[in-house]
């Protein structure tokens, strides 16, 4: 029987013809959910059925069934210690998309909420746009959205062979310009470099070999001399305060489009101490004996960076060498490489420290006209953070000016915005920041925001607002101070 002749109150008790595919998934996936007593065995035991049933007969590209594939997003799932929901929602991801079942039908046999989640990772056929918009505002609502996501889009890297070469040129090349650079600013580390790695070894598979094989002969070669740097930083410190050193490994996708030089990224440290003070308390230690390379110092523990990364960073001269240093505690170190996974295993799935991280993606997908080099543009903008007189932090692309600052902090502020004060000195709105001013934004009256004030902002809310307004008050008198 076809599925789509099933009812979805009795598709769970209908199983398709063994494969041996199928079945080894399944065995993985039951054998971890079985070793995890947070997990609901049952309910996702359900969901296997339901899913495996309502895709009975589909094939992917590589003739296996297509189940495997929500399995194996499952399996992810699991891996990073995640909830049943997320789990289920892995396996069911591509059930409204690709069957005939509908959310009523997923939220009469697993809830509503299940529902919402799988009816968010269903893509809007007409509009890719219109699929961003609704995946990141979504996902703002409820993290497991954008993580299925994200980890759907790993598992299909990871299978391209089947496709023709063009197509998959354009899945790496979308998954560069939107997806990695999402699980990056989400501080989800471990995915963005598997995502990245698992690219560019395919798109550029002799230059990423040869890379490789150069990174593993200068590790080789380095190893002493690494060693020797680590024991010259230890025995410059209280034994008491370091728990240990930790050398940064890189990969050959980092070195494809940069003129970074190999040698010198090697040296690159990570010092892991016990809580934030020891971390203050290291750095200075390390800074009266060794020579520190002028305005290398960044506190990212009172001011975390955009994507929530904690420590400290600085530079300094070890036995000749230039060497650049990580701080940070032992949490510090997991949430970093982890990010929004780190909150969820805690059964977080909204927070507001992400959420300018979704409204920058939101303002770019809104527009209906937005292609992916938009998206692409936006999301690799270095984010600089300035902050208010009362001390919030607002981030913004680089470039960003006063009047972008406005707007970022409230629209009505930015409508009415004629400059700002920046330690004690007076700037015009158009006034472009720096990483680290405290903005003073100055309002009038008679400040009404104008087309023209489109030359003076960067940031896609910025140039939205103030074409909203102009568009409402068009034909009206405007004074421009």
């Amino acid at each position: 029987m076809s599925s789509q002749h099933l009812d979805p109150q009795t598709v769970v008790a209908l199983t398709a013809q063994p494969d041996p595919d199928l079945e080894r998934e399944k065995a993985v996936l039951v054998d971890k959910i079985g070793a995890n007593p947070r997990i609901d065995l049952e309910l996702v035991l359900k969901a296997i059925e339901f899913g495996q049933a309502a895709h009975q007969g589909q094939k992917r590209k590589n003739g296996q069934p297509y189940f495997v594939h929500p399995l194996r997003v499952a399996i992810r799932a699991i891996d990073y210690d995640l909830d049943t929901k997320t789990v289920i929602g892995a396996l069911l991801h591509d059930v409204i998309e690709d069957t005939h079942f509908t959310g009523p039908n997923i939220a009469t046999l697993f809830g509503q909420s299940l529902a919402q989640i799988v009816e968010a990772l269903t893509k809007v056929k007409t509009s890719k746009s219109l699929t961003l918009y609704k995946i990141f505002q979504l996902g703002n609502l409820d993290f497991r959205v954008i993580l299925i996501k994200l980890l759907d889009r790993l598992d299909n890297l990871s299978d391209l062979t089947a496709l023709p070469r063009y197509k998959q040129r354009q899945i790496c090349q979308e998954s560069l310009a939107i997806y990695a650079e999402v699980a990056h600013g989400l501080g989800l580390i471990e995915i963005e470099e598997e995502m990245r790695d698992s690219i560019f070894r395919q798109l550029y598979a002799i230059r990423y070999q040869k890379i490789k094989r150069r990174l593993a002969e200068l590790e080789a070669e380095r190893g002493k001399a690494i060693g020797k740097i680590i024991e010259e930083i230890s025995a410059c410190v209280d034994p008491n305060l370091l728990v240990r050193v930790i050398p940064v490994k890189y990969k050959p996708h980092g070195f494809l489009f940069t003129n970074h030089e190999i040698e010198r990224l090697l040296n690159h440290l990570v010092l892991e101490t016990h809580d934030p003070l020891s971390c203050y308390n290291l750095l200075g230690q390390i800074h009266t004996r060794l020579r520190s390379i002028p305005l290398s110092i960044r506190d990212f523990i009172s001011n975390p960076r955009a994507n929530g990364w904690r420590g400290l960073t600085t530079k300094v001269m070890v036995l000749g060498e230039q060497v650049s240093l990580q701080i940070v505690t032992s949490e510090f170190q997991v949430k970093n490489r982890k990010g929004l996974i780190t909150l969820m295993q805690e059964g977080v799935y909204q927070s507001e420290n992400y959420k300018q991280f979704f409204e920058l993606y939101l303002d770019v997908a809104s527009d209906d006209n937005v292609r992916v080099d938009d998206v692409f543009k936006s999301s690799k903008a270095r984010i600089i953070q300035c902050m208010t007189p009362g001390g919030d932090i607002i981030e913004l692309r680089y470039g960003a000016t006063i009047l972008d600052f406005a707007f970022m902090v409230h629209s009505g502020l930015g409508i009415k915005t004629t400059g700002g004060i920046i330690n004690n000195v007076r700037y015009p709105r158009g006034k472009v920041l720096e990483d680290g001013m405290v903005v003073k934004v100055l309002t009038s009256d008679t400040a009404i925001a104008e087309e023209v004030w489109l030359e003076e902002v960067v940031m896609p809310k910025s140039r939205r607002e103030i074409l909203r307004f102009t568009t409402k008050h068009k034909g009206h008198s405007t004074i421009r101070p």
